[in-house]
């Protein structure tokens, strides 16, 4: 298989991070790249396209105006090193769609929740499932180092590194501390409030 691109490991890595496996495309991506992201790790077998449904990050909206997600497959997954937990990927009730979109007369998806509301959201994952044990370890009075983190959840660095992302958008406060001549340290100093999560 050729070398993935840069963008192509970060559209998968957010993607192995969501409980989902659904692909959100990076902030500053606009409409062309991210069609061709899209497109090429689809023709790969990667990702594979899914109409949305509501709640659904939309990645694009096809010709007869039907929104578009992406959703990582088990060979993209391998292809960055993560195992699939055995958990079904069922998309998250209340996630904002995504307005990628790559038509100009295509429809805008209504979205009437601020970011404050959104970021507690869906902030404990389910049980068993390797972020759960990733807020275990990060929740731990001395945190967690990016190495053990790897080695507990088998994920790639850069991977770990996108989950942490991840829980920061889901509202937790994660804390990186070093100290001279060792690995830097994460912890979760602050979790969502009860009512938001």
């Amino acid at each position: 298989m050729a070398k993935l691109t840069d963008t192509q490991l970060i559209v998968l890595s957010a993607a192995a991070a969501r409980d989902d496996g659904i692909a959100i495309a990076p902030a500053k991506m606009n409409k062309a790249a991210a069609s061709k992201v899209g497109s090429s790790l689809v023709a790969r077998k990667l990702m594979r396209e899914a109409r949305s449904r509501s709640g659904m990050p939309i990645w694009r909206v096809d010709k007869d105006d039907r929104p578009i997600s992406l959703v990582i497959t088990r060979a993209g997954r391998n292809a960055i090193g993560v195992d699939e937990d055995p958990a079904t990927h069922a998309p998250p009730p209340n996630d904002k769609p995504m307005e990628i979109q790559d038509a100009s007369t295509a429809k805008k998806q209504p979205v009437d929740r601020s970011h404050d509301e959104r970021a507690g959201q869906n902030a404990a994952p389910r049980a068993g499932t390797k972020q759960a044990q990733l807020i275990e370890m990060l929740s731990a009075r001395k945190g967690a180092t990016l190495d053990a983190l790897v080695e507990a959840t088998g994920w790639l660095p850069h991977t770990t590194r996108a989950a942490l992302t991840g829980l920061r958008k889901r509202g937790f406060s994660i804390e990186r501390t070093r100290d001279e001549g060792s690995a830097s340290v994460y912890r979760i100093v602050a979790a969502p409030a009860a009512g938001a999560a």
